[in-house]
């Protein structure tokens, strides 16, 4: 199962208590995966299509409740594998008449409706059922590891501008976009998508992110300070492969032996202690960090002089 299938099935086992609650969801599920056709008699024929058996106990249960009854079958589509889905057909009764107006669908006089009511989430437990039946028909989230990305389809601007000012009221700030064949809600923010799963009731899903978040985050200061700990011995051993090269040089050139003593000693501590940091020396040698560091210095800038010297001295004729 995708993380996805595992959000739609964690929100499918939160009830739904109140009526204005089912109704809320249903509209969304009916916006979100449902079809519907016209018949005679001012009736109209209405189908809802998902793919979670989960998602499809809790329609079923909601439509129970508001008197409603469906035909179910389950089919497997050949372009989506052995996932298989399920189909509900609303009765052609009164009761399904009076649910799909009540859900915003059809008006009065049994013609489809492309506008919502904003009554539909005017309290807060509505705006999390119109949420909930909006993911629970057409919405997807990117599992832990990925790039946070959530999003919820619906079949028109209206229906997803509502669900984004559901978002608002609730303060998880999203983004609508229209389509060409459909228009959605979405987010990247990782914050919103931990949210808007919470309030949607999975709060597991909703852990799993803020853990990967937390893991993430470990990892990029291990990370950072791993570099960081590379280029400063990077660093020190360059610095102590040019003290030492330096002080070769001197060496050589016969000027080290006439340099003050406290020159020479430092020279001395750098050339029987290559490995150690300017730290290390300086704790060794006695003297502060910032006086040996100086005289090191000191020793490679008179180092490049006698190097110049003797270049000159052998191009002369």
């Amino acid at each position: 199962m995708t993380f996805s299938s595992n959000v739609r099935e964690e929100i499918a086992h939160a009830p739904l208590k109140a009526s204005c609650c089912r109704i809320a969801y249903l509209a969304a599920v009916l916006r979100g995966a449902g079809s519907l056709h016209l018949t005679g008699g001012g009736h109209a024929h209405a189908e809802i299509d998902v793919g979670s058996h989960a998602v499809g106990r809790q329609i079923l249960t909601a439509l129970r409740e508001e008197n409603v009854m469906c035909g179910l079958s389950a089919y497997t589509p050949e372009r989506l594998g052995l996932h298989q889905r399920l189909q509900m057909v609303l009765a052609e009764d009164d009761a399904s008449t009076r649910l799909l107006r009540r859900t915003g669908v059809i008006d009065d006089e049994g013609r489809p409706r492309l506008t919502v009511a904003p009554s539909l989430i005017a309290r807060e437990c509505c705006q999390i059922a119109v949420l909930r039946g909006a993911f629970a028909a057409a919405g997807s989230v990117s599992p832990p590891g990925k790039p946070a990305h959530l999003e919820i389809r619906t079949h028109g601007a209206d229906f997803a501008a509502l669900l984004a000012t559901a978002c608002d009221r609730l303060g998880i700030p999203v983004q609508m976009r229209q389509r060409e064949r459909w228009a959605e809600v979405m987010s990247r923010r990782r914050e919103s998508v931990q949210d808007l799963l919470t309030v949607l009731g999975a709060e597991g899903a909703a852990l799993d992110v803020a853990e990967d978040e937390v893991v993430r985050s470990a990892r990029g200061d291990a990370n950072r300070r791993a570099n960081f700990d590379n280029a400063n011995l990077t660093r020190q051993v360059q610095a102590a492969r040019q003290q030492t090269a330096a002080i070769a040089v001197l060496i050589e050139s016969g000027d080290l032996a006439g340099m003050t003593p406290a020159l020479r000693a430092a020279a001395q501590l750098r050339i029987d202690n290559p490995e150690m940091t300017l730290s290390e020396l300086a704790e060794a040698s006695g003297v502060s960090r910032p006086t040996l560091a100086g005289r090191l210095r000191r020793l490679i800038e008179l180092a490049e002089a006698a190097d110049e010297m003797g270049a000159d001295r052998r191009l002369r004729p």
